[in-house]
């Protein structure tokens, strides 16, 4: 479909976003006098028959028109980013997030000064990406102003206009880019964007760490992650962000994971980038545990140990897929622990005096139970 045609989307997946509650929404806008639509992720996925995980909406009334709407309506609502024309209402308990059309005034890579607008085009041009620039009406007419349909179709990712204008007007939009190839099933690589990105690789390190980690938590997971790292290595991006990229092609060995830390652990050998990228306390503690066991062959045995030793199913099992012992994982998901059936106060029972070598025999006991399988009750091991 090439640009400004209007198709429509009826698919099932539309009808079922399409609640109540959301076309009470829609009319109540409509009865104002404005326009609301539904864009970005939702409408990419909706034209590729996924389900959508979440739904975004756009309005040509600002701010203040919202608003008013809201409080003649009786719509509750937060002004959970008004300063950037965003209002969540809030209709039957469901939130919906609502921006105002916007257009860049100024840009420095990082962040974009903007005003609000009444065109559907003007907002659509300072999108990323041609498919992330449609949007679609409550009737399911989809308005695609950059031919993102036609891309969808190709397999390809393509910025809205020139490559180098919307890379400029954020860095972070290089690995944006590469995220939704990963999407994208056996994507085209286009050269002209590849030499924008490789030419802008460089200004990544002007992006604050957070937003990086945040882009590579959703591209590691993705189905096509292994290509994007290779032509993240050749271009230069994989450098610019720390990332080493040389194991790449070892992700595919790995079963599906939502757990971005599981092909990163692929990735890298040490703990480094879990400072570099301020990663969460939780996901650090995971990095740290594959790193280290990843090169250790795991076994039955070694598996219920490693929980016995105080580690989650979930991570056992992470590292049951980083080393691909798919036969472990039932036996993983179905264990059921038995807890260690000695007490400090048993051995205080037997006369020991309270102090160390309570904690010194509990854990000989513990070596003990644990050489026997995890089998010796209570009475045997106090014998």
């Amino acid at each position: 479909m090439r640009a400004n045609e209007i198709e429509k989307i009826n698919t099932s997946a539309f009808k079922e976003i399409m609640t109540p509650s959301l076309k009470r929404l829609g009319r109540t806008f409509s009865s104002a006098g404005h326009e609301l639509r539904l864009v970005g992720g939702v409408v990419r996925d909706l034209a590729l028959k996924k389900f959508p995980k979440d739904i975004d909406l756009a309005t040509d009334a600002t701010p203040d028109d919202m608003i008013k709407v809201f409080d003649k309506s009786n719509i509750k609502y937060k002004p959970t980013g008004i300063e950037h024309g965003t209002i969540t209402a809030i209709i039957d308990k469901i939130p919906y997030e609502i921006t105002t059309l916007r257009a860049d005034t100024e840009t420095d890579g990082r962040h974009a000064s903007v005003d609000f607008v009444k065109d559907w085009k003007k907002d659509a041009e300072r999108r990323d990406l041609t498919y992330n620039a449609m949007s679609l009406d409550f009737k399911g007419k989809l308005y695609d102003y950059h031919g993102g349909m036609e891309d969808l179709q190709d397999k390809v990712s393509n910025f809205v206009g020139d490559p180098d204008k919307r890379i400029k007007e954020d860095f972070l939009r290089i690995l944006r880019y590469f995220r939704f190839q990963s999407r994208l099933e056996s994507p085209k690589w286009e050269s002209n964007t590849l030499e924008a990105v490789k030419k802008y690789a460089p200004d990544l390190q002007r992006i604050s760490v957070e937003r990086v980690w945040s882009e590579l938590k959703k591209m590691l997971v993705s189905r096509n992650v292994e290509e994007s790292l290779r032509y993240m290595g050749e271009t230069g991006v994989a450098k610019a962000i720390q990332l080493p990229v040389d194991n790449a092609k070892s992700i595919k060995k790995l079963a599906k994971t939502d757990n971005p830390i599981v092909p990163l652990a692929v990735l890298v050998n040490d703990m480094s980038l879990a400072d570099t990228w301020k990663m969460s306390n939780e996901e650090t503690q995971l990095l740290r545990f594959l790193v280290q066991n990843k090169k250790n062959s795991l076994s039955k045995d070694g598996a219920i140990d490693l929980i016995h030793d105080g580690y989650s199913k979930e991570m056992v099992l992470h590292l049951i897929n980083l080393q691909g012992k798919k036969a472990l994982d039932d036996v993983i998901r179905n264990y059921d622990a038995p807890i260690f059936p000695v007490q400090g106060k048993d051995l205080l029972a037997k006369g020991m005096k309270p102090g160390v070598e309570v904690g010194n025999t509990l854990a000989q006991l513990k070596d003990k139970w644990k050489a026997s399988g995890y089998k010796l009750s209570r009475d045997e091991l106090l014998k």
